[in-house]
């Protein structure tokens, strides 16, 4: 088994960094690099920074210039908040235009795939090796999952909806139950679970639906979604059941799994005592739970929150406009963790107290 997982990353290694060939686009790889000129630059908010541009040789490695030694010309800067610094032995992206009948070759992109082939491999080794069957079939309720939400996309795309949320609200009914059946089966616990889930993902919904409105909006710009081409506010919700699921779909799975394992340890155990662990295990992980969507949010908003203060927007104006969307899912979906530890185990309760000793 060891040197299968070896063998298998360092095939996979190897193909990446020779598969040029299935790309149109051309690929270069980088020869030499040659630093020409550095420049200091300050902005009107006395921000410092360095420009640096770069000679850079490289070699076409696919299609019709396959073979061809080419010289462009790159700038980034010392920051690199937009761009980035090149080096020997990268793969790039190129693009090629015409002056006449000069060919003229620019940069576009670094050349990622050998970077995340090893990173998803690198996940699906640890899933084989510490879960065995158990993390295949996770492996593979995120796959379809991530198949569902690409065509989901793709189908908001070409439909152009008016009210779209709701093609989104079925997309995480899916989700839910794609997750759930894969994983668990279908069986009693995995119908407390997806009652749990839904009840849980609605309540939280409607409730910070409700405040949001009652409050008229207060603080809260939709229009300041990123690259929003649709309506703000439904998309803001869209993108908020989805992360709501996740959060109260982790809370929901560990009371019932944790409840579940207590009847088969014990029969005889009471009603009382499952609802009450299952509190005491939600009172557990509700803490880190809501810590992890708090890291997340910041994680999101940081960089832009940070171009806002570095160009003299004051911290009340930068949180209203860059961190204020984020924060109200985070809080919608705490609302959501918090409702569903009494949810799932109540339901949870409620089964097993019916089966026998």
């Amino acid at each position: 088994m060891f040197l299968f997982i070896v063998m298998s990353g360092l095939a996979l290694f190897f193909f990446t960094r020779h598969d040029a060939f299935m790309y149109r686009q051309p690929v270069g790889r980088i020869e030499t690099v040659t630093t020409t000129h550095r420049e200091a630059t300050t902005d009107s908010y006395h921000n410092h920074d360095e420009e640096i541009r770069q000679q850079v040789t490289l070699r076409i490695i696919n299609g019709r210039y396959q073979g061809d030694l080419v010289t462009i010309r790159h700038t980034y800067s010392q920051s690199r908040g937009l761009d980035q610094s090149l080096r020997p032995h990268q793969q790039v992206f190129l693009n090629v235009t015409y002056d006449g009948k000069r060919k003229v070759w620019q940069f576009d992109n670094l050349k990622r795939d050998t970077t995340l082939a090893m990173l998803f491999w690198t996940v699906i080794v640890l899933l084989i090796v510490t879960m065995h069957l158990q993390g295949l079939r996770a492996l593979l309720s995120v796959a379809l999952n991530f198949a569902l939400f690409l065509f989901f996309i793709q189908l908001d795309v070409q439909l152009n909806l008016n009210h779209f949320f709701w093609l989104f609200a079925l997309s995480a009914f899916l989700f839910t139950l794609l997750s759930v059946l894969l994983v668990i089966g279908w069986n009693k616990q995995s119908l407390v679970v997806c009652t749990a889930i839904f009840l849980g993902v609605t309540i939280a919904l409607v409730l910070g639906y409700a405040i949001l409105q009652g409050t008229g909006n207060r603080g809260i710009h939709y229009e300041a979604l990123d690259f929003a081409t649709q309506a703000p506010e439904q998309l803001f919700f869209a993108a908020t059941v989805i992360g709501l699921l996740g959060a109260v779909m982790d809370a929901a799975t560990d009371i019932v799994a944790t409840l579940f394992e207590l009847k088969r340890a014990d029969p005889k155990i009471t009603k009382r005592q499952l609802f009450q662990s299952g509190q005491q295990v939600g009172k557990a992980i509700m803490g880190p739970l809501i810590n992890v969507l708090l890291l997340i949010f910041f994680a999101g908003e940081i960089t832009m929150a940070v171009v806002y203060l570095r160009t003299g927007n004051s911290i009340a104006y930068t949180f209203e406009w860059t961190m204020a969307l984020g924060l109200a899912q985070a809080l919608i979906s705490a609302i959501g963790i918090v409702l569903v530890i009494p949810t799932a185990s109540f339901l949870a309760t409620l089964v097993l107290g019916r089966e026998k000793a």
